[in-house]
């Protein structure tokens, strides 16, 4: 929704939380049943924006995809990664069939896993333990794991260029942990799949910056619109446990979205909201 507040888009929200591949092309092929008109909205869209895959990895069992990984036995998560393939191909196809003009956007997955996560249960991290594998390396095997994945969206878009555009959620998260590992971990909800508050707001972010760079969307709009959403909200939520004022001033004279993001989130860190 921050996407479509800040540009004054007209925008609707389909997603549903857990969905895999599969369950998205059940969707996006049924006929429209109810209120929701989900196929009707496909295409008439102009534009198109999905996160998807993530559940296929992360509901299979992330543990014992990483300790698979270690034992060099390749059949768990390569046929993950095929039958995902073989459904986002035909997700894209369907998305192209209903609406050719629209522009698509996809945004890869990121990695989730940080010491203590609860994606790696107890009996994987004894077995990873065991063989000498500090938890301070089970992040670096999410992301050989998360590559493969993520290499989906990119192989099919080097197969067929131009057919979507990739928000590329993964290296930004990466980024932002590799500089600052505690607000990189930040970016993740408790439950170590979803994104946090902030998680979102970077990903709505990295969309701003495509949309501008295609002139879908005007800079000095956003920005404005963005201010205005977040100073409302510190004064809405927080004007008792933040210094309100000053974080305002350093908001106004912010000038872009990401700037306004990162004061907003480092001024509330740990802070709780007052409804």
């Amino acid at each position: 929704g921050i996407i479509g507040i800040r540009n004054e888009y007209e925008f609707r929200n389909r997603a549903v939380s857990g969905h895999q591949t599969k369950d998205m092309l059940e969707i996006i092929k049924r006929e429209d049943e109810d209120v929701k008109m989900t196929r009707t909205l496909l295409k008439r869209a102009d534009i198109i924006h999905i996160s998807i895959l993530g559940n296929d990895l992360l509901l299979a069992d992330l543990g014992q995809i990483i300790l698979s990984v270690v034992n060099e036995e390749p059949d768990l998560l390569d046929g993950i990664i095929e039958k995902s393939a073989e459904n986002f191909a035909e997700i894209v196809s369907i998305l192209k069939g209903y609406n050719p003009d629209a522009t698509i956007f996809f945004q890869n997955v990121y990695n989730p896993v940080f010491l203590d996560c609860d994606l790696i249960n107890a009996e994987v991290r004894a077995e990873l333990l065991s063989r000498d594998i500090p938890e301070s390396d089970f992040r670096s095997y999410g992301a050989i794991i998360l590559n493969r994945l993520n290499s989906i969206i990119s192989d099919y878009l080097t197969e067929n260029p131009g057919a979507y555009y990739i928000i590329d959620a993964n290296s930004e998260f990466e980024r932002i942990y590799q500089e600052d590992s505690a607000r990189g971990e930040e970016l993740v909800f408790v439950d170590c799949i979803h994104p946090s508050n902030e998680g979102h707001a970077v990903i709505a972010d990295l969309i701003q910056s495509k949309l501008e760079e295609l002139k879908l969307a005007k800079k000095k709009t956003a920005v404005k619109n963005y201010k205005e959403l977040r100073i409302e909200q510190l004064d809405r939520l927080y004007s008792g446990t933040v210094d309100v004022s000053k974080i305002t001033k350093l908001i106004i004279k912010a000038e872009s979205c990401s700037e306004i993001t990162e004061i907003y989130f480092d001024a509330v860190q740990g802070k709780l909201p007052v409804y």
